[in-house]
């Protein structure tokens, strides 16, 4: 028995409408501090990430994320941020932003910078200023009244109070920062502004971090006010419209409002659900539909590999499921970000081997390991001391050695990233749970794509024909790292596929089946009972069968868990279970061999992106490219 789920989207832009390119973009977030150091300090910085952006292109990005480089406190005691609105001076200034600008836009790459706007440096002007109650400072921060001896308990979001002398208040701290009050109207427009300076150097875009727990509905009045100034600024200068995205830590239920209401939002929010702590099949698909179904139509979720500050996927779930991660980012609707060093299987580095005690721009973590360019004593990162310790399986898990192996996690990210612009990359979506395993089928096009990926962590063994009008037969266009599945091999799909842990095969074929009675008009037909079904349930009888109930997936009442958990959790345990994304079935030819042989059109776009693969000297060093 299988369930089906079945969504209707508008897929794609009306006739003639080119879709915006953020919608399926291929993202690489790259970490200044550790991807490249021009001038041998240890730290990465924007002459560092110039010389070596060409990487990107290489691995079939499409735009580039850098991590915030606003200016931050040199005093470790009053960490954060200074000012949003100047770069800080180690990574380099607005020339050196400019030209890396002009270089990515050579490489036929977007560029967005990142704008942290939920805390500032207590040496701020905007912390010290409201601490003395200057006029159109004092609310920037979040203050409470008190008295110095009772100290008010932690909110949501807010770690601690600290007493304030000479504004008798308490401070709102997070990790030492002083917390910004987001409903500040003075806020609002300083962030404005500031969010201009970095639009009219010609970046792309922004992504924004503003969750702000104690009144969420602020965030959201912010954000809104944001992109209308954005609109504006960019209109202003004669530039173009530039991404908003934001990243968030909140549910997607809640992180969906950042889209608006019919009105001015986000263009995309990052979704967390290839990033959760546990590797768990149910789970990790459930945070796909709880991503897909919250996220409004004409609008696409951004797909994370790893979250910022957290474990890269290496060291969080292990090497066996780095291929399955960049896979199922690369394939499943919308866009994807490739956190740095995901592509490479780098794993975290061990900060208690650290040994430099120099106040850097920002606080260290495990998956900030510098970036290895090499198998050299400091992994081509810098000639001096990195900043931090090199990841321990650097001397493997490196840029030269992998490129030069076809079969590496880079070589199977490579191929994903070119098939996602190949005929057979359709605009429809369907996600089938089969026993351990997921499966993502793209279709609608002059071809279909079917990813499988054993998400557990013991072997399974699926049927690809459970998923009604694929081909017969499909051809292996990639498959992870040690896979039993052989690039440019047949594959029956009535054969049962047994894969190992973490285990992921990409298959490319002709179109799915759509004449007569084909799978879109045998699942329609099947929904009445399987929403009968699923409806006996405890959790549906509490709540009511009201079908548009079951799709808003609303949290439930005080807090509990959301609806379409606690409906679909069991379903996944036990049976199979499929989502579909689909719009109007089309049934096109494409030549023979791009389909069939999928590795030709993949080896034409390699050899286009060859040209901007970095090389390194034997000491290291950069050549000219």
């Amino acid at each position: 028995m299988w369930w089906v789920l079945v969504v209707c989207v508008v897929g794609g832009a009306a006739a003639g409408v080119v879709p915006p390119w953020w919608d399926s973009a291929v993202y690489y977030r790259v970490v200044v501090d550790s991807f490249k150091d021009a001038d041998g300090d240890g730290l990465g910085d924007l002459n560092g990430a110039l010389k070596q952006i060409s990487y990107v292109r290489a691995l079939g990005a499409d735009a580039v994320i850098l991590s915030s480089l606003t200016a931050k406190s040199t005093d470790c005691s009053k960490p954060g941020t200074m000012d949003f609105s100047t770069i800080d001076t180690r990574y380099g200034n607005w020339d050196h932003l400019v030209s890396l600008v002009e270089k990515t836009k050579k490489l036929e790459l977007k560029l967005v910078v990142t704008l942290p706007l939920q805390t500032v440096s207590t040496g701020s002007e905007w912390f010290v200023s409201s601490a003395d109650s200057v006029n159109g400072y004092e609310d920037r921060i979040v203050w409470k009244d008190g008295v110095a001896e009772e100290i008010p308990a932690p909110e949501e979001g807010i770690q601690s109070w600290t007493w304030h002398d000479t504004r008798k208040a308490y401070w709102a701290t997070s990790s030492n920062e002083a917390i910004l009050n987001l409903c500040s109207e003075s806020l609002t427009a300083a962030l404005s502004v500031s969010q201009c300076a970095w639009l009219k150097r010609g970046v792309s875009g922004v992504l924004l971090r503003l969750d702000f727990p104690r009144d969420q509905r602020c965030a959201e009045q912010l954000l809104r006010r944001l992109v209308a100034d954005a609109m504006s600024c960019v209109r202003s200068a004669g530039l173009e419209t530039p991404v908003v995205l934001v990243e968030s830590s909140l549910k997607p239920e809640q992180s969906a409002r950042y889209y608006g209401d019919g009105g001015v939002g986000a263009n995309s929010v990052l979704s967390n659900a290839l990033t959760s702590p546990s590797r768990s099949t149910p789970e990790m698909v459930l945070g796909f539909y709880a991503s897909l179904l919250n996220t409004p139509q004409d609008f696409y979720p951004t797909w994370l590999t790893s979250s910022t500050n957290e474990s890269r996927t290496a060291s969080r779930y292990g090497s066996d499921m780095v291929d399955a991660v960049n896979l199922l980012a690369l394939n499943l609707p919308g866009s994807a970000v490739i956190q740095q060093g995901d592509e490479l299987a780098a794993a975290d580095t061990i900060l208690e081997w650290a040994t430099a005690t120099s106040c850097w721009p920002n606080q260290g973590y495990p998956a900030a390991a510098p970036f290895p360019w090499d198998d050299s004593p400091t992994a081509g990162f810098t000639k001096g001391e990195p900043w931090l310790p090199l990841a321990p399986n650097y001397r493997y898990a490196n840029a030269k050695a992998e490129f030069a192996n076809d079969f590496s996690h880079v070589g199977v990210l490579r191929v994903a990233a070119a098939l996602r612009k190949s005929p057979a990359f359709g605009p429809h979506v369907e996600i089938k749970r089969l026993n351990g395993a997921v499966a993502v089928l793209r279709w609608g096009s002059a071809g279909s794509l079917l990813l499988i990926s054993n998400l557990a962590k013991e072997p399974t063994e699926v049927q690809p024909s459970r998923i009604p009008g694929i081909p017969a037969e499909m051809t292996v266009a990639t498959s992870s790292t040690g896979s039993s599945f052989s690039v440019a091999s047949h594959i029956v799909m009535e054969r049962a596929l047994k894969l190992a842990p973490g285990e992921t095969v990409l298959l490319a074929g002709g179109p799915r089946h759509c004449g007569g009675p084909g799978p879109v008009d045998k699942i329609a037909n099947k929904l009445s009972e399987g929403w009968q079904k699923i409806n006996k349930t405890p959790a549906a009888q509490t709540k009511g069968n009201e079908l548009s109930t079951i799709l808003n997936a609303h949290s439930a009442a005080e807090g509990g868990p959301s609806l379409y958990s606690g409906l679909l959790s069991p379903l996944f345990e036990t049976r199979e279970f499929s989502l579909t994304l689909r719009g109007t079935c089309e049934c096109r030819q494409i030549p023979f061999d791009v389909y069939l042989y999928p590795d030709i059109l993949v080896k034409q776009t390699s050899n286009k992106l060859q040209q901007y693969i970095p090389e390194t000297h034997e000491d290291g060093e950069d050549a000219e490219t």
